[in-house]
This record gives structure tokens, sequence and C-alpha cells, in this order.
């Protein structure tokens, strides 16, 4: 079986921006302890795509992910075009005890 990602669904967690959250399913490697694997992408004042994370899912990451919209959001409402020529990676991982926004 092949696996592929599924919406879980849209959230408007952050004022201007929609926050869409996805998981993989169909093959899952039993032997990885992390478990499954979700990933998080925005649409922040219009603007598609923003990649924000993949992988485990714990309360840390929930709050980097609103984190990381905010951010952006408010850099966009600034008007300066450098949030746009910026890299538009995943991030991986995030540690258990990592300050976050």
């Amino acid at each position: 079986m092949n696996a592929k990602w599924r919406l879980l669904g849209r959230h408007r967690w952050v004022a201007g921006a929609v926050i869409s959250e996805s998981c993989m399913t169909g093959v899952v490697d039993r032997e990885d302890p992390r478990g499954f694997q979700y990933s998080f992408t925005a649409t922040v004042r219009g603007f598609r795509n923003w990649k924000i994370y993949r992988g485990p899912v714990n309360p840390e990451v929930l709050r980097y992910v609103i984190g990381r919209v905010r951010e952006i959001r408010d850099r966009i409402d600034s008007g300066k075009p450098e949030v746009f020529d910026e890299p538009n990676e995943f991030r991986r991982e995030i540690d258990a005890g990592e300050q976050i926004y």
C-alpha cells in the first residue's frame, strides 16, 4: 500500500491565516517511536503554501506552528518584501524542552 497525505483539517488559529493539517496515511513504520508524521502548511493573507512543520506532533509543535504563522503574518503586514525571498522549507523536529515563541 502506498503512503498518502490526508487532509485532517483547516484551522483558523491565527487571524488572517488558514493552517492546513495533514497526516501521512498508509505505510507506517512500526519501528519508528515518533509515530505518525504530520504536516502543517498555511495560507497567510492570501499567500499560499507556507511550509511550517512536518514531523511528529506534541504540544510544543502546535505552539511553534501558531507562533511561526503569526510571525509570517506580521512580517507581511509590515510591508517588508524580504519575507517572500526567504527559503520556504519544513521544520522537521521540535524538542520537548525547546523555547518556542
